[in-house]
Parts: structure tokens; sequence; C-alpha cells
């Protein structure tokens, strides 16, 4: 089985590893309010203050207003919407949406090839159903790793989280959205409240 990963074209699941470990996230936090249901849903409610949209055709996700979103010639190749926050010359946030994310058509599947996607010294703390707005297949997982001090990256040994969230969209295809989080920029709580904002949309 072959799927896209955030970084670059479709490669087969057990030749590539995505490169995230400077990918982290950062900025201030805010109370997202939510909508819950199954199948497509339009954009609904405005962000919570102090977020901003990122959109995809058919998923969308909130970010911080300090986050700059990419545009197509700055983002990876295969993400189809990203974000980031750079603070002194280090990338601090990313939240990467990658839609077709592998041929599957089955979010437990497709989270399974996103476990490939990461580093040996990356923690798996979770991998398990989860209940996506807009859409009843849902998965996620959560995971952590420690900065490697790399130029651009955060301080080596700076505690890391982060949380993938894959599904189904409207049109049956899957998709992955990636978010990580610098500890010391982002809470886990505050983490949280960024996940819970991705959500299957119609498309337009």
């Amino acid at each position: 089985m072959e799927h896209r990963g955030p970084t670059g074209a479709s490669v087969r699941t057990r030749e590539r590893g995505l490169r995230w470990g400077a990918a982290v996230l950062g900025g201030a936090a805010a109370t997202m309010l939510l909508l819950a249901g199954c199948g497509g849903q339009s954009e609904g409610e405005a962000p919570a203050q102090g977020y901003e949209r990122l959109k995809s055709p058919g998923v969308t996700v909130d970010f911080p207003a300090e986050w700059k979103a990419q545009s197509e010639a700055e983002r990876p190749e295969a993400a189809d919407a990203a974000a980031v926050l750079e603070r002194d010359g280090r990338q601090l946030g990313k939240i990467s949406v990658v839609l077709k994310y592998d041929d599957s058509r089955d979010a437990e599947r497709a989270a399974a090839s996103a476990l490939g996607d990461h580093e040996l010294q990356s923690k798996i703390e979770k991998f398990k159903d989860y209940s996506v707005n807009g859409t009843d297949d849902g998965q996620r997982i959560n995971y952590s790793f420690e900065g490697t001090g790399a130029a651009g990256a955060p301080p080596k040994g700076e505690s890391v989280n982060g949380v993938d969230v894959v599904g189904t969209d409207k049109s049956g295809e899957t998709f992955l959205v990636r978010i990580n989080a610098a500890e010391s920029a982002l809470s886990p709580d505050e983490l949280e409240k960024v996940v819970e904002t991705v959500k299957v949309v119609d498309t337009e």
C-alpha cells in the first residue's frame, strides 16, 4: 500500500519515514467551540478568539493567530494545508493537513500507516478510535519525543508532544492532520484544544 506523507509524494509505507523532529507547536490557547456529528458539515462557527482557521478541501483545523499559514509554495509538496510557528529562528510548531493520505479508505488502516512515519525515538503514548467532527471513522495517535537541538529545531532535550488525527472525509478518502507541540510553547491541554477543532466539512 502506498500513502502520501506531509513531506513528499507517495512512497511505500516501509520505505520512508517523515522527519518531524523540528515540527512542534507553540502559541496561545483559547477555548474551542465544537460541532459533533457524522457526515460532511459546513465550517460552522468562526474560530475562537485568537485563532484562525486552516482550510483544505474537506478538512479544517484551527490554529493560534500567532502562527502563519503557509502558501502552496512554502509548504511541503504533499501537504494540502500547513501552518507553522517560528520564534528566534526556530520552528516551534507545525500543523499539516494531508488529503488522500493512502488508498485504504479506512481510518484504522491509515492510522497504522501513520505509525510508520514516526522516528524510532518517538514514544507512542496512545493509539485509539477518535470521534472527529463530521465523520464517524476516526483514529488518533498520541506520541512524544525530545528536541534534537539541530539548527531551526527546538533545543536539545525539549519535550515535544504530537497528535496525528486520521479519518475519512466526505468522499471516503483518508486524511491525516499532524500536529506537534513543544511543551514549553503549548501545554498538553492547549494542544488538545487544537486537536479538537479538526473537522470534516463539505467540499466547496
